[in-house]
């Protein structure tokens, strides 16, 4: 409880609370093979009672456009039990929103607007979440690029390799512990400058950074719970708790500073989504013309292709995950000039990109595709890639449901739901990884996890925030497939940004 209170006060500070909209409910399925009725808004007129029939007159004559009477529809034989019914996903927006106009009126039924991304540089935002997490400070520390939280946080020029420190206090200005020779890379921070130059005048001043400190936060995650978070070493623990001081976990603070990506990351964050459905689009159909044409065409070669479009598009990120055959069931491969193999028909290929604009503000967007060199898909493998889309979208419609009813999701609880589904499908045992991960200016973001698999990742999803969506399942030596989104969650709920696959898409025709 004490979390979730603390969530909802930090929402309050950053504006970042989910709104009251309602999402719009699906409406009712129609039976198979007929298309749904469309409403009209419109209220039909009562029908009039039938006429008393003229003995001696002519037959009406038969209208064209009359209703034909319902007749019941012939009992077939029910199917077997299949997967559960895919969950109502929301539609994912077509692009960011236009930017509002100067000036222009307050409209009290729009959108919540984004949460702002809280900056170092804005000491009295960070010291608001301070205050809510009742405590006297945030103690950034990094050495050498040890703590990639605190490194993209201070933003420190070039690269200095020793021990620094980044004090930002409850009250007061921050202060900045650094080598003497590396000073000048901490220039442009706000607040005091201390430095030292060796160990012996090291302990005084670490001493003066926390005067009058008894709390602070650290990228620590208690027991290693959140790797993602636990980035300060055993050694420099031991100095801050010998200084009389109470250590905390950074987690939270992370989400409302690194982890929201802002106005300007979710623009970034959808230039990125539209490459990267052209370069996936683009990489399919170099396969199928080779494929068609009986040219080679291996994993290598369309990586290849895919890279060069990155650099192209002025996009970065790790290298694309190209794999066929036998090789779609290990989820961590990914081809090199030396380890590789050719594409043949009937192989099934899964390709997951992950990239993001060479911009300060580019927020990255990842998906994975499934397709396959022929016309048919194996019926084995086209259920487990159905019962990977139910999970997914399992996934989103339950973020969805939680953002309606204001009540905290964490990403321990989102991928229990997903995985609950797989184990009623009976492929438990198939899944080798976690649902997502939040992704913000790192492929591996600073918010929450979907993850109670590889690790229990108990923070709570934070609106402004953004993660992928990827259940994957994996027949050791045989296949395997991984339907990934990424979403971005926003006041009013989740928005899926990337396309969703719901079939596995045939090269060949």
């Amino acid at each position: 409880m004490k979390l979730v209170s603390g969530i909802a006060a930090l929402s309050i500070v950053v504006g970042a609370a989910v709104a009251g909209a309602q999402p719009a409910q699906p409406a009712p399925a129609a039976p198979a093979g007929k298309k749904a009725p469309v409403p009209t808004g419109k209220t039909p007129a009562p029908k009039k009672g039938p006429a008393p029939a003229d003995p001696y007159g002519e037959p009406a004559p038969a209208d064209p456009y009359a209703t034909p009477p319902p007749t019941a529809p012939p009992k077939l034989p029910l199917p077997p039990p299949v997967a559960p019914v895919r969950p109502a996903a929301p539609v994912a927006p077509v692009g960011p929103p236009p930017p509002t106009k100067p000036n222009a009126p307050v409209d009290p039924y729009a959108a919540p607007p984004i949460p702002p991304r809280v900056g170092l540089a804005d000491t009295t935002a960070v010291q608001g979440l301070l205050a809510v997490e009742h405590l006297d400070g945030w103690l950034l520390f990094d050495r050498d690029g040890e703590n990639p939280i605190a490194e993209r946080l201070v933003a420190p020029d070039g690269h200095p390799q020793r021990a620094w420190f980044y004090m930002i206090p409850a009250r007061g200005e921050p202060v900045a512990l650094v080598h003497a020779a590396e000073a000048r890379n901490f220039e442009h921070l706000v607040g005091k400058k201390l430095t030292y130059q060796g160990y012996r005048d090291f302990d005084k001043q670490f001493k003066l950074l926390l005067k009058g400190v008894k709390s602070i936060a650290v990228e620590y995650s208690p027991k290693a719970a959140v790797p993602a978070v636990s980035r300060v070493d055993a050694g420099t623990m031991e100095v801050i708790r010998g200084a009389g001081v109470q250590v905390r976990s950074s987690d939270t603070l992370v989400q409302f500073t690194k982890a929201i990506w802002g106005d300007p990351g979710r623009t970034a964050h959808y230039v990125a989504v539209h490459h990267l459905v052209e370069l996936r689009k683009e990489a399919l159909a170099f396969v199928a013309k080779r494929l068609v044409s009986g040219q080679p065409v291996s994993e290598y070669e369309v990586q290849q292709v895919i890279t060069h479009g990155m650099l192209m598009r002025g996009l970065v990120g790790p290298p694309p995950v190209v794999a066929a055959g036998v090789n779609t069931a290990d989820p961590y491969y990914v081809p090199t000039a030396v380890k590789t193999a050719p594409i043949g028909k009937g192989d099934l290929i899964v390709i997951s990109l992950a990239a993001k604009l060479d911009k300060p503000e580019g927020i990255y967007a990842a998906q994975t595709w499934v397709a396959i060199a022929d016309s048919v898909v194996p019926d084995r493998v086209a259920r487990a890639f159905e019962t990977a889309t139910l999970a997914r979208d399992q996934a989103v419609a339950l973020i969805a449901e939680r953002a309606h009813k204001k009540r905290p999701l964490t990403g321990a609880e989102v991928d229990d739901a997903t995985r609950l589904l797989i184990k009623k499908a009976g492929l438990a045992d198939a899944v080798q990884h976690r649902t997502g991960h939040s992704i913000d200016n790192d492929f591996q973001g600073g918010g929450a996890d979907l993850d109670d698999f590889e690790v229990k990742d108990s923070r709570v999803l934070t609106p402004g925030t953004g993660f992928t969506v990827g259940p994957g399942l994996y027949v050791v030596g045989t296949f395997g497939v991984r339907t990934e989104v990424s979403v971005y969650l926003a006041p009013s709920g989740p928005e899926v940004t990337t396309p969703a696959q719901d079939f596995i898409e045939p090269l060949l025709k």
